[in-house]
């Protein structure tokens, strides 16, 4: 096949001079699967990005396409059932992109996430997960000897150690994987720029029409039958540019990751630590010669533009490793960190960590659609009900096609 060569000078032309059925402002992950949706079913379809594909959430997440074992402790398993299809059906579309990953959660006698007797309790919390979908990954969850822990994880403190727990999920290069979904809408037909930032919604007769777009110096009118406001933690701003009076509805939860050498932890799986204090489970992923450990779940206040990891947050992270490996990383171990902003929907009260991932689509009083929330597993999904609400300010029929449509690179073309 001819490699995909986008030529910004036309895409920017093409804006301005086409008509397009749909335009998704938003180059995360689930605008780019609304793109790719839409542009599969025929339909005419445009995605306009104010930074780079990917830059914001989508691209500091914890890198996991998961079910979210979390989930069913929260009593969510309708949300983890699906999101184990939909990471079936992203290991099969983007194979290359989408791996199997073990995750390890030690038993420890103290100080652990549990103990033996809570261990048996979580060993059914497992099978819960291989039997509502899991076994599809080709393993269920193991229990491990001591022996068998510190093969995988030679550096975790041995005192305490009574075994472990490991089941099967799997990761991804999140920012890889979204610029692959919107470089497949391209192949199909799609228009797509990055550094074009709406300025302002074009309403007709009461009516989203289209968004006013600056790029390259130039502000751009661009024409659309049906508008996505698909920009995560941005969603209020853009919202408000289609209705006066538009009331807040995302609450952003920041999220902090740190990366430290891999020698320093020698894990050659996702191993589950306890954070002293804290109800949330951190995780030590490897990543090439580092590990990434994370995440923190916290309100956020400040500008979404400008999140980044503290030195406060920094040193929790490596309280939590030092408190599980036998090793002693420091603030000059520290080879780099990201800070991300969640967009959850819901409520102002309680902890932002016992808040539903679920999804949310609306269409607004002058007929832009709107999705927030949900995770990087289920973006396919999303982007599949996006464009049926779409379709129906179209007044169009035409059924998805992305549950069978391998990525670039996944398929063999």
């Amino acid at each position: 096949a001819k490699p995909l060569l986008l030529d910004r000078a036309a895409s920017r032309r093409r804006l301005g001079q086409d008509v397009y059925d749909v335009l998704v402002i938003g180059g995360g992950v689930t605008g780019a699967y609304a793109l790719l949706d839409a542009v599969s079913r025929g339909l005419s379809a445009a995605l306009v990005e104010k930074d780079d594909f990917a830059s914001g959430t989508s691209s500091k997440s914890s890198k996991m396409v998961h079910g979210g074992l979390r989930y069913i402790e929260q009593g969510n398993v309708g949300l983890v059932r699906h999101s184990l299809l939909e990471r079936h059906r992203f290991r099969r579309n983007a194979p290359h992109l989408v791996h199997r990953l073990p995750f390890l959660f030690p038993i420890l006698e103290k100080e652990g996430i549990f103990d033996p007797r809570l261990a048996k309790g979580f060993e059914g919390l497992l099978w819960t997960y291989d039997l509502i979908g899991g076994w599809r990954i080709g393993k269920l969850h193991q229990r491990l000897t001591v022996e068998e822990v510190l093969a995988h994880a030679p550096t975790l403190r041995a005192e305490n150690l009574k075994g472990g727990l490991m089941y099967f999920d799997s990761r991804t290069d999140d920012a890889r994987l979204t610029l692959t979904i919107i470089r497949t809408a391209a192949a199909l037909g799609a228009t797509v720029l990055n550094g074009a930032k709406v300025e302002g919604l074009i309403t007709e007769r009461g009516r989203v029409g289209g968004a006013k777009v600056s790029a390259d110096g130039e502000v751009i009118d661009v024409r659309a039958r049906a508008v996505v406001n698909a920009t995560g933690v941005w969603t209020d701003s853009v919202d408000t540019m289609a209705e006066e009076g538009h009331r807040p509805q995302v609450r952003p939860a920041k999220g902090v990751h740190i990366v430290v050498p891999w020698e320093k932890i020698r894990n050659d799986c996702t191993v589950t630590v306890p954070i002293p204090g804290r109800a949330r489970r951190a995780t030590c992923t490897r990543w090439g010669n580092t590990v990434v450990l994370g995440t923190t779940d916290t309100d956020f206040q400040g500008s979404s533009d400008d999140v980044h990891c503290t030195r406060e947050e920094m040193d929790f992270l490596l309280e939590g490793a030092n408190t599980a490996f036998a090793t002693k990383l420091t603030p000059d171990d520290v080879v780099g960190s990201i800070g991300g902003l969640r967009p959850l929907v819901g409520g102002k009260e309680g902890a932002t960590l016992d808040m539903r991932r679920d999804h949310h689509i609306t269409l607004g009083a002058t007929g832009m659609v709107t999705v927030t929330g949900g995770k990087l597993t289920t973006s396919r999904h999303m982007g599949e009900l996006v464009i049926d609400k779409v379709m129906t300010v179209l007044g169009r029929k035409a059924p998805s096609r992305t549950t069978h449509l391998p990525l670039i690179g996944g398929g063999g073309g």
